[in-house]
């Protein structure tokens, strides 16, 4: 890779990307990533619309990457050529966020992360909008089969939190009923994942806007698809199982309601996972319901490595998969890459965008 340049679209202010080639050094201790595909999530349209805390411009956006291991310091422990994906968050297993098995890392500010490292930092490419990636020493890899397209292998990332989320931090118990609020790509992954893990019963409510969504969630396996601007939630739940829900999953994109409406619909001494932000803003609270309903509430934010090793294996036998990267884009069509997740373009058959290489 001597004296090889890379292609990326930096992101030098909110929604201007600029053009540039940055070297893809050979003289480091990680590796180098072919990037072959990269999605884009909603935190990857926070950092394009500026609406991410504490980020740092310039910097190359895209922390869900699909690639070919182009160059393995000793750290690395795949083969030139191997096709893996890249965990996000990069641990480097020495600060107390590493220690207790937080998905933040203290050893770099704003972000340890792919996607939201400033390219001032050497190398410069910590994001999936470049033709190469750097593998940090501290990169968890997980290899993925040749026999998944790599635009599909993105979503390795949303099916990887889905377990997380549904599966892992509610300890979800086979048989257990589970409502999830938000049919966006991590949601439809959370479907997936309780139900490989043996729910009972899986809903998905969303919006009039998720029609198409929710469509793709009954074939996924959902019990219920509710749109919860036609229907009362509630009564559509009771009416289907006649009992509240053991675990309610608030997956929704910047809505403080549903919280409330997660902690007024899941059962006494049930679990509620909130993996959705609200904006950092104030709202007012009641905890006199935890009290009275004993509930246990978790914040979710990334995935394990147990969620990847799962979502690996899954994504290379499930083919309901291909049908969930509705959108794909060139490295040159970036900017529209984001208004297509930002839903700018339409929200038509939207389920996730990919940039492919």
């Amino acid at each position: 890779m001597e004296g090889t340049n890379a292609r990326a679209m930096m992101l030098v202010e909110p929604r201007q990307f600029s053009p540039t080639e940055l070297p893809a050094s050979p003289g480091l201790n990680g590796g180098w990533l072919a990037v072959e595909a990269t999605g884009i999530s909603g935190a990857d349209v926070q950092v394009w619309k500026g609406e991410a805390k504490d980020v740092v411009y310039p910097l190359i956006p895209g922390h869900e990457v699909v690639g070919r291991i182009a160059r393995a310091g000793p750290t690395i422990p795949y083969p030139v050529g191997t096709r893996v994906v890249v965990e996000p968050r990069i641990h480097c297993g020495e600060c107390h966020r590493c220690k207790l098995n937080l998905a933040t890392c203290a050893r770099r500010r704003p972000s340890n992360s792919y996607g939201f490292i400033p390219s001032i930092e050497p190398p410069g490419l910590w994001g999936g909008l470049a033709e190469f990636l750097y593998i940090d020493p501290a990169a968890r890899l997980h290899q993925l089969t040749d026999d998944v397209p790599a635009e599909v292998g993105t979503f390795v990332h949303p099916l990887a939190a889905g377990h997380t989320w549904a599966v892992e931090l509610p300890s979800l118990q086979e048989g257990e009923n589970v409502l999830i609020l938000g049919p966006g790509p991590r949601g439809l992954a959370s479907l997936i994942a309780a139900k490989a893990a043996g729910a009972g019963w899986v809903g998905v409510a969303g919006l009039s806007h998720d029609r198409d969504r929710l469509e793709l969630a009954k074939r996924l396996g959902a019990d219920l698809a509710i749109d919860a601007e036609r229907e009362d939630v509630g009564g559509a739940i009771a009416e289907a199982i006649g009992r509240r829900p053991d675990i309610v999953l608030d997956v929704t994109s910047d809505d403080p309601e549903a919280l409330f409406t997660a902690l007024d619909l899941v059962r006494s001494g049930g679990r509620v996972i909130l993996a959705s932000t609200k904006g950092n803003r104030a709202f007012h609270f009641i905890s006199d319901v935890l009290v009275a309903k004993q509930l246990t509430i978790k914040g979710a934010m990334g995935a394990t490595t147990v969620g990847y090793q799962w979502a690996a294996r899954q994504i290379d036998t499930d083919p309901r998969i291909d049908d969930l990267v509705s959108h794909q884009f060139p490295l040159s069509e970036a900017s529209r890459a984001l208004q297509a997740a930002a839903g700018l373009l339409g929200r038509e058959e939207l389920i996730s965008v990919a940039v492919t290489f």
